[in-house]
């Protein structure tokens, strides 16, 4: 049995998604705004569109409830880990998805009574292992693991592209920059925060500015270079983000045994995974799309024959969302 703490734009696209495929695996919601918004932000969504399930709100006998397909869902209401009913209701899997509790200690603090494994949406610098399933999934272990990190949706994207690299031809060295779509961790208008860039209007700027990818990167594939690194360039767009992979290969390659790498891997170890986009290919025709990333083959440049430059689509939110609701179904069958 699985609770969720946090409905926002990941904690919704999970629910949508496992109301959809296991409507019996959700037995609790917690989120701090109240029961009408919860409802309403359930039913619309600005990118995803209309949510295709029957969902009401029901407020009896002082506690809130969102009935989803006429299945009704305890709605709580608190503020930390350790205050959520979780345990009341026997769930065993806590999802973190409110973006607030990413380190272990905080978010260790679902893990009381039923409650044995806590699946943080986000990369977290102490989480017991971060899974990104086709290059490390086969190395969680529901025993020894118990907060346990999604990573992030361009570690996602990014992860099965190195690894081809890596597998194929051997990577000397390489850096990653993506052009990320605007989140709520920026300003609608120029306002204070800690970043200084991001002080200032997202709709109206091309934001350079970090990205969480990286430290997920390197604690899932360890053998990467060191040096992996780079960029986030955050533009007015709400949905899809690209990703751009350059690197120095151990050895040389052409466009096409290049090319013809990541079909085989589409084809094969990668499939469900990566996929390939058709020629002409812009950011919203990904919209929607599950994959962690859609490679744009066609954009594919090489320079001498080490030095190469690749790039995958991925929809940073329903991209996402598949892997974390494969994580939620994996650990909560044990």
């Amino acid at each position: 049995m699985v609770g969720i703490n946090g409905l926002g734009r990941i904690g919704r696209l999970l629910v949508r998604r496992l109301m959809a495929s296991d409507p019996g695996l959700i037995r609790a919601l917690n989120d701090p705004a109240d029961l009408k918004t919860v409802v309403h932000l359930l039913r619309h969504d600005s990118v995803h569109g209309l949510s295709p399930l029957h969902i009401e709100g029901i407020h009896e006998n002082g506690e809130d409830s969102v009935v989803i397909e006429g299945r009704a869902i305890p709605l709580f209401h608190a503020t930390e880990p350790g205050a959520i009913s979780f345990p009341d209701l026997g769930i065993e899997v806590a999802v973190e998805s409110s973006g607030k509790f990413v380190a272990r200690e905080s978010a260790a603090r679902h893990l009381r009574g039923s409650v044995r494994h806590c699946l943080i949406s986000a990369p977290a610098p102490d989480a017991d292992f971060t899974v990104i399933a086709p290059v490390n999934g086969q190395g969680l272990d529901l025993a020894a693991h118990r907060v346990i990190s999604n990573a992030s949706c361009t570690a996602h994207a990014t992860a099965p592209m190195v690894k081809v690299l890596e597998d194929t031809f051997g990577i000397e060295a390489a850096g990653m920059s993506t052009v990320h779509v605007a989140t709520n961790d920026q300003r609608l208008l120029d306002l204070p925060h800690k970043d200084r860039r991001r002080t200032r209007a997202a709709f109206k700027n091309i934001i350079p500015t970090t990205s969480s990818a990286f430290g997920a990167l390197h604690r899932a594939m360890p053998a990467l270079p060191e040096g992996f690194s780079g960029f986030a360039l955050r533009v007015p767009t709400l949905s899809v983000n690209l990703v751009d992979i350059t690197a120095t290969l151990k050895r040389p390659v052409t466009v096409e045994t290049f090319n013809s790498a990541f079909r085989e891997a589409v084809a094969g170890p990668l499939t469900g995974f990566m996929a390939l986009a058709h020629p002409g290919a812009v950011s919203s025709d990904f919209t929607g799309r599950d994959e962690s990333v859609v490679m744009d083959l066609d954009l594919t440049r090489l320079l001498g024959d080490r030095f190469v430059k690749v790039f995958g689509w991925h929809d940073n939110e329903t991209g996402y969302a598949a892997r974390l609701a494969e994580l939620v179904k994996r650990v909560s069958r044990g």
